[in-house]
């Protein structure tokens, strides 16, 4: 068995696009900006790469965070657990839940895993951050994480880790303390990295300029994004974004756009 990946798209969240890419022609413009998980098939189990917004986000999120980012048209079906009963899965069904960080738009659906026995996966510095906050602040919602203060997840290193045969994660800081990047190796598409934020969308990497106004070290995440790219470049990488439905494609030196599969029953091989 080869390691296989599918998008599971979560919704869109409505925002001004100059938060991801804060450039002047940016500035005003909203944005349909996707949520999107996905399901990794390897042979030693099945992961899981982020878990999108809770359907109690609502409720939950601060006025000032809904003021921002507009959830209404994400719908009673956009979240991890409606999308993944559609595919015939349960939260038991993976071995691995990973979180490229703890934001509450890519950790609302941690809680679904909360019984069940797979293991959630963070960086050692993500967890110390939110294990040190009082309170919900800069979209990290307690809510979603509050249990791991009880079952403590398997951390990962700066060092990075191989979680399986083929998927290797990587610390690249900025956007939060313990933002990660997933590297898998694919038999016909080649090395795909998933994202996170570490890179928002690919106006972010495409323009050097396009700066987020969202992050935690912005100078860290210019640097990590820089490491992204050397990455990316090296293994002639497909990149699949945090928030986008545009892939960037790395070949023999160049770099194109391709849009993203998403539809249910597409999968990279």
């Amino acid at each position: 068995m080869s390691i296989t990946v599918r998008g599971v798209h979560l919704g869109h969240m409505k925002l001004d696009l100059s938060l991801l890419s804060n450039r002047p022609h940016n500035v005003g413009v909203t944005y349909d900006c996707p949520v999107i998980a996905y399901i990794i098939e390897t042979p030693q189990g099945r992961i899981l790469w982020e878990t999108g917004v809770s359907p109690q986000a609502a409720q939950e999120w601060l006025p000032e965070w809904l003021e921002a980012v507009g959830i209404d048209e994400l719908g009673t079906d956009a979240n991890i657990e409606r999308r993944l009963a559609a595919l015939g899965l349960g939260p038991d069904d993976f071995r691995y839940v990973v979180f490229g960080h703890l934001h509450t738009d890519h950790a609302g659906g941690l809680r679904f895993f909360e019984d069940a026995g797979a293991e959630i996966v963070v960086h050692e510095r993500e967890y110390a951050h939110v294990m040190g906050l009082q309170e919900n602040e800069n979209f990290f919602n307690k809510a979603d994480w509050a249990f791991l203060g009880v079952k403590k997840p398997t951390l990962v290193t700066d060092e990075g880790t191989e979680l399986a045969d083929g998927v290797r994660l990587h610390h690249l800081p900025g956007h939060t303390p313990g933002q990660m990047v997933m590297q898998l190796e694919l038999d016909t598409t080649g090395t795909v990295l998933l994202t996170s934020d570490a890179l928002y969308t690919s106006d972010n990497y495409v323009e050097p300029v396009a700066d987020p106004q969202i992050y935690w070290d912005v100078d860290l995440w210019r640097t990590s994004l820089g490491k992204l790219g050397k990455i990316a470049q090296e293994n002639n990488a497909l990149m699949f974004p945090g928030h986008d439905e545009t892939a960037v494609a790395h070949v023999d030196g160049t770099r194109e756009l391709r849009p993203i599969r998403l539809t249910q029953g597409y999968v990279y091989a």
